[in-house]
């Protein structure tokens, strides 16, 4: 998990690139959405018991 200090020292580099409010929202939106796209993919990933763009095992008997 990440630490206090971990968002501290996130939000100091970020604020060097940031010059105005609507910057502040946009990197938040951007940083809300790649949360979402992860935590749905790794429920997906959970769910069908395999990673993206890999198939599933095939279960052949010959």
């Amino acid at each position: 998990m990440t630490t206090q200090s971990d968002i501290k020292k996130l939000a100091e580099q970020m604020a060097g690139s940031m010059n105005s409010f609507d910057d502040i929202k946009d990197f938040q939106k951007q940083l809300m959405q790649s949360f979402i796209d992860t935590a749905l993919g790794a429920e997906m990933e959970d769910h069908l018991g395999y990673p993206k763009h890999e198939k599933k095992a095939s279960l052949l008997f010959i």
